[in-house]
């Protein structure tokens, strides 16, 4: 759906185009994912799953569902997050994405 719809939560916004949604039996969003368009060869995938709806599997269905688009688009799927982040870690995993210890270094000041 567009990013923009008003249904879609603020954090999703800045992804433009067009994002991942699932909303629950009442219409309220509950899990959803972004795809930063880093370039044409490399896509990374954001998700965001509300507490209520977390452990029922949404962000791994919706995180497979955007790396099967940015494969069929032609580039890499990209899945981040922090080490500490065990259930993004085991969302990573079940959603096809294994841990080749790859490890991300940045200028700037950790927060």
């Amino acid at each position: 759906m567009p990013a923009l719809d008003p249904r879609v939560p603020q954090w999703l916004h800045p992804f433009g185009g067009q994002v991942l949604v699932r909303f629950d039996e009442d219409g309220r969003y509950a899990a959803g994912v972004g795809i930063k368009r880093h370039n044409s060869a490399g896509m990374e995938i954001s998700v965001g799953t509300e507490e209520a709806h977390r452990g029922r599997g949404l962000a791994t269905a919706l995180v497979a569902q955007a790396a099967r688009w940015i494969i069929a688009a032609g580039a890499v799927p990209i899945y981040l997050h922090d080490p500490a982040n065990i259930a993004s870690d085991r969302t990573a995993r079940s959603a096809g994405f294994p841990d080749l210890g790859w490890r991300i270094i940045g200028v700037g000041t950790p927060r």
